[in-house]
Order: structure tokens, then C-alpha cells, then sequence
């Protein structure tokens, strides 16, 4: 996204004049939104690059649709979580943390167990992991905890992933929050 000139040297104009009479000009805080947006949408396509490079790292079959529908997924703001074949986490994206409350960081090297907590049904997880131990897709409703302890329910699609060979690499989930 391109802004002229002229437009940004307007809203410079706004900003400077709202400044020096202690206001916030309408025109200003609609190009900071503009910019976020953009920082934004510029974040979610180093995303999708990265997520295309893990892919071609560990040699994943992966068809273009369902390539396309992950990156559509990122784009939308979905939350994925890419896990190995024992669902260690590898990668999050960064909605993680304002779903969850734990960094990309803080969720390397653990396991999904992190988000669970005394009200998780332990009849879905059985499902899940059975469904998962087939290597099948799995769709569930979740009632999964922040980081600080509130509850929240996860709508999320776990699909296995597969190299060359055909041999199940990683498991990968699209998760958003349900309100």
C-alpha cells in the first residue's frame, strides 16, 4: 500500500497543528490505523513465507489447495501451531499470543498440555488423540486456558502432515478462538 505524498504531507500538517493544540486529529489516527494494517498484513506474509520454507525444509507432501488454505487460514488471522510427529510444539504463528497469552517463544518444546486445564474434557482429548494416532484430521471444540489462567473455548482442525516419502513428519493446527 502506497500513500502519495501529498496525502502524508496533509495528515503531517493535521497531526502537527493537533499536536501543538493538545488533540489528536481524526486524519492521523486513521494513518496510523492504515500503517498498523499494513506492518500487519506485511507480518502475516513473512509468516506464510516462513511456514512455506518449513514445508520444503522437511520435504512435506502437501497439495496446493490445502498449501493455499493454510495460507488463507494465516491471512484471516487463524492461529496455526505446527507440532512433530510426538506434538512437541516446532512453530506458532504469532496469534498464538494474543489467543493464548504465551509467546512463540514460550510454546517451543512444549506440548498443547500447556493450554489445558481442570475443565478440559478429557472424552474430546481421547477422541482427538485416538483420531491423531490414526493419523487422521481431527475437528474439535476446546476449552483451553490462557497463559494466566482464564478459560476460553478453541475451535481447531488438526491435520497430519506428510514428506516425500510418506512417512507422518508433523501434525499441524488451525485454531481461532470461539466468542
Amino acid at each position: 500500500m502506497l500513500i502519495s505524498e501529498s496525502y502524508a504531507e496533509m495528515v503531517g500538517q493535521a497531526y502537527n497543528r493537533s499536536q501543538r493544540e493538545g488533540k489528536r486529529s481524526y486524519p492521523a489516527a486513521c494513518f496510523e490505523l492504515s500503517l498498523l494494517a499494513h506492518a500487519q498484513a506485511q507480518y502475516r506474509r513473512k509468516e506464510i513465507e516462513l511456514l512455506h520454507q518449513l514445508g520444503e525444509q522437511f520435504h512435506w507432501l502437501m497439495p496446493r489447495r490445502q498449501r493455499n488454505g493454510y495460507t488463507q487460514k494465516l491471512m484471516a488471522g487463524a492461529t496455526l501451531v505446527l507440532t512433530d510427529a510426538t506434538k512437541t510444539i516446532l512453530w506458532t504463528s504469532q496469534n498464538f499470543l494474543a489467543m493464548t497469552g504465551y509467546s512463540p517463544k514460550e510454546a517451543i518444546g512444549k506440548t498443547p498440555k500447556i493450554l489445558q486445564g481442570p475443565d478440559t474434557d478429557p472424552a474430546t482429548l481421547r477422541r482427538m488423540r485416538e483420531s491423531l494416532q490414526q493419523a487422521n484430521s481431527v475437528k474439535a471444540d476446546l476449552l483451553n486456558y490462557r497463559k494466566g489462567g482464564e478459560p476460553y473455548i478453541c475451535r481447531l482442525q488438526i491435520d497430519p502432515i506428510y514428506d516425500y516419502d510418506g512417512n507422518l513428519t508433523h501434525f499441524l493446527a488451525i485454531e481461532h478462538e470461539i466468542t
